[in-house]
């Protein structure tokens, strides 16, 4: 198994200023914010409306307007409503390696270092409710703010808004032998990675639980148990749930027929594709493919 299957594909920024940054991302409809995914950079994630859970590793927390979570590198990471408000989330992703810098000084060897080991475990719910982590929100705003404006000081600013970010977070991180979370279960992380993995890359085939429990070596209730309180969702729904969402980009970036699409993502059954994606998107395929472009328009305005 190959948990590599599971890492994102996207390159976030380039080499000489390796960060990117996604405003206001709204998601369409659903329950589901962020897929299972993780990447090698760092990611901050700006509630801006709505409430949401969130899923790091094995750390689970319920975050609100305003608040904030930090997901460090590596770390496997999804989003999930919770509520009938619709979210709207912002997003920075860094390599943490253009922070440390070329040579190895006390920064490195006193905060990323023990960060990237899980030897220094980070705050990861960053609240507004606290002094921290009210400097920090300052500070995630100022950086989506000047990527907004595209300030031409933009680089140094956003790597000097980082820099104290990390300052207010290192008081309040914990050496791993003082914090529960993922530091004690390292194999249940990389064997979620690895069969998450294997069904991204699956997935439009017809996929059984004793092949996938064979694939972790347990047996199909044993598996059941583990996935589920993994990612908080059975195999069966989180398989359908990731085939809608691969559905809707064919949707978006298509012109397939929605017979088409059923097939390429899985389903060989179309009455019963177009059932699961209402339920899950509150819209059959077709509304949403013309909500989606009527969105595209009124913003081209």
């Amino acid at each position: 198994m190959n948990k590599e299957l599971l890492r994102e594909n996207r390159v976030h920024g380039h080499s000489l200023f390796p960060v990117s940054v996604y405003p206001k991302v709204n998601q369409l409809n659903g329950d589901s914010i962020l897929d299972c995914h993780w990447h090698d950079e760092m990611e901050i994630i700006l509630m801006e409306q709505g409430t949401a859970v969130f899923h790091v590793d094995m750390n689970v927390y319920e975050v609100t307007a305003g608040d904030a979570i930090f997901v460090g590198s590596g770390e496997i990471h999804a989003g999930y409503l919770l509520g009938d408000e619709r979210c709207i989330f912002s997003a920075i992703v860094f390599d943490s390696r253009w922070l440390a810098g070329p040579s190895y000084d006390a920064l490195q060897e006193n905060l990323f270092d023990p960060l990237l080991t899980k030897r220094l475990l980070p705050p990861r719910h960053i609240k507004k409710s606290t002094a921290w982590g009210s400097s920090i929100l300052h500070h995630i705003h100022q950086i989506l703010h000047d990527h907004e404006v595209k300030s031409r000081t933009l680089e140094i600013s956003t790597k000097a808004h980082l820099y104290l970010i990390f300052a207010n977070m290192f008081e309040q991180m914990q050496l791993d032998e003082k914090a529960g979370g993922v530091a004690g279960s390292p194999d249940k992380i990389d064997r979620i990675k690895a069969i998450l993995g294997y069904i991204h890359e699956h997935y439009s085939e017809n996929m059984k639980l004793k092949d996938l429990a064979s694939h972790l070596n347990m047996s199909e209730g044993h598996f059941c148990r583990f996935f589920k309180q993994m990612v908080q969702k059975s195999p069966i729904d989180y398989i359908n749930h990731y085939r809608i969402q691969k559905a809707c980009k064919l949707l978006e970036n298509t012109n397939y027929k929605i017979v088409d699409i059923a097939l390429e993502v899985g389903f060989d059954n179309l009455s019963y594709f177009i059932t699961l994606f209402k339920k899950q998107k509150q819209l059959t395929p077709s509304q949403y493919r013309k909500l989606f472009y009527e969105q595209i328009a009124i913003e081209a305005l």
